[in-house]
């Protein structure tokens, strides 16, 4: 099932500059695509690129858990918020 957002964001071939930076910076390697979170925020390239940011020094900065439970704890947490998987 195809992911479609309720609200507006920036499409990949966007023509804004500041859209295209962010979404080649943000880009999974594995998907080629940038997160959900900067597509939902893509209105606001410059909160979304912050937000990005905050998100990707909490990872890093993490201890305790090994990936492989950072991403089972968020699943649980998707799943409870109603995230379709």
């Amino acid at each position: 099932m195809p992911w479609t957002p309720w609200i507006h964001t920036e499409p990949d071939d966007t023509a804004d500059e500041r859209v295209q930076e962010l979404y080649r910076r943000t880009r999974n390697r594995s998907t080629g695509r940038p997160p959900d979170s900067v597509t939902l925020t893509s209105m606001t390239p410059e909160v979304a690129g912050l937000l990005y940011n905050l998100q990707q020094a909490i990872e890093q900065a993490a201890r305790g858990l090994t990936l492989r439970e950072k991403e089972i704890a968020a699943l649980i947490v998707s799943v409870y918020n109603g995230c379709v998987h």
